[in-house]
C-alpha cells in the first residue's frame, strides 16, 4: 500500500495477495486457536481428551489441523470470489415506461480496479455482464479500487467500453474514487463510455431517469435528494444510484421507485457480515420500504484478500415491469 505510487506494478501485484490474505487467514485461525484453547482448558475439569494425547502432541495437533482447516476454508471463499452469481429480482413501477414496458436493468458495483482486479479480470465481468443481454447498466461506485495507476497503465479503459448495453452505461462515484485521488480517477473515468452522474439526473431515452448521488463520504456537502428529485418528472420512474445505502427513507420520502447501493460488500467475510448487518438497514439484498425498491448489492468484486465467506460476488438483474 505505501509503495503504491513507487513500486513497479509487476512487483505490486507479486506483493498484494500474500500482503492482503493475512487479514482473512489471521481472522479465522485466531478464531480456531481461541476455540482449541477452550476446549484444552475444559478438559482440565472434564478429562474427555484421552491419556494418550500429550499437551505436547495437542499443540502439534492443533497448530497443523489449524493451519489445514483455514487453508481449506479460505480456498472456498477464493472459490466463491471467482465465481460471481447472477441474482433476479421482479419489479412492478406502478407508472408509465413511456416507450417500455419491461426494462432488464444489469446493476454492479464495487469493481475495484486495481492491482488485484487487473485488465484480465475486468474482461472476465464485462463479458458475464454482456452475457445477459440487459438494456441498460447501472454501476453504484467504487469503479476503482485505491490507485488509479494500475488502470492507466493496463488501459483498463478498453474493457470497460466494451460493456454493452442500448440504453447506455450509467455509473455515480464511490468513496474508493475520493480515497484513490479524484484528479487520476476522473482522468481515467473520461476515457470511458459510461455516463456520470454525480449529484444530477439523466432522463434516458424520454422514459425514465437515473439520478446519481456524489458519494455521502468523499462529498459531505453533496446536493440534497429533493434537490435532485425536483429536476426530474415525478410521474416518470426514478432510479436511484446511491453508493452508501445510508438513510434509506429519504428515498421513499422523495418518491424513488429504486434505490440501487453497494459499499458494504454485505460484509465480506463472516462474522463480518453480522456486524454490517447491524449497521445498516439492509446489508445486503432486497427490501421494499412502502413503494420504494431498494437493492443492496454484496458487490462484483472486492477489496483486500479475496475470499468471501458467507457473501457473494453478484450481478443483479432488475426486470422491470411499469403497470400504470
Amino acid at each position: 500500500m505505501i509503495g503504491r505510487n513507487v513500486l513497479p506494478l509487476e512487483v505490486q501485484k507479486i506483493l498484494y495477495f500474500p500482503g492482503t490474505s493475512w487479514f482473512g487467514f489471521m481472522l479465522y485461525l485466531t478464531f480456531f486457536f481461541l476455540i482449541t484453547d477452550l476446549i484444552y482448558l475444559l478438559n482440565r475439569f472434564w478429562h474427555f481428551i484421552p491419556k494418550t494425547i500429550s499437551r505436547q502432541l495437542f499443540y502439534r495437533i492443533q497448530v497443523i489441523s489449524g493451519y489445514l482447516i483455514v487453508a481449506i476454508i479460505l480456498s472456498i471463499g477464493h472459490y466463491n470470489f471467482k465465481h460471481p452469481v447472477i441474482v433476479e429480482k421482479e419489479i412492478i413501477i406502478p407508472k408509465n415506461g413511456n416507450k417500455y414496458t419491461e426494462l432488464k436493468v444489469a446493476a454492479v458495483s464495487d469493481i475495484h480496479l486495481g492491482v488485484a482486479i487487473d485488465k484480465a479480470k475486468l474482461k472476465r465481468y464485462v463479458q458475464l455482464i454482456n452475457e445477459q443481454n440487459p438494456d441498460i447498466i447501472i454501476i453504484a461506485g467504487d469503479m476503482i479500487d485505491n490507485n488509479p495507476y494500475p488502470l492507466h497503465k493496463e488501459k483498463m479503459y478498453e474493457e470497460i467500453n466494451q460493456l454493452n448495453a442500448p440504453l447506455g452505461v450509467y455509473f455515480c462515484l464511490g468513496n474508493h474514487e475520493y480515497i484513490s485521488g479524484m484528479e487520476d480517477g476522473m482522468d481515467f473515468l473520461r476515457k470511458t463510455n459510461m455516463t456520470l452522474v454525480v449529484d444530477s439526473a439523466a432522463l434516458v431515452d424520454d422514459s425514465f431517469w437515473i439520478i446519481g448521488r456524489d458519494d455521502k463520504q468523499g462529498n459531505p456537502n453533496r446536493k440534497a435528494l429533493a434537490e435532485l428529485v425536483a429536476e426530474t418528472n415525478t410521474n416518470q420512474p426514478l432510479i436511484l444510484l446511491d453508493h452508501e445505502p445510508y438513510f434509506l427513507e429519504e428515498a421513499v420520502e422523495n418518491g424513488i421507485d429504486i434505490q440501487f447501493s453497494g459499499h458494504t460488500h454485505g460484509g465480506q467475510l463472516w462474522p463480518v457480515t453480522l456486524i454490517v448487518k447491524s449497521i445498516f438497514e439492509i446489508g445486503h439484498g432486497y427490501k421494499k420500504k412502502e413503494n420504494t425498491h431498494v437493492y443492496v448489492s454484496s458487490g462484483l468484486a472486492l477489496w483486500g484478500p479475496q475470499v468471501r465467506i458467507g457473501t457473494q460476488s453478484e450481478i443483479v438483474i432488475l426486470n422491470i415491469r411499469f403497470e400504470e
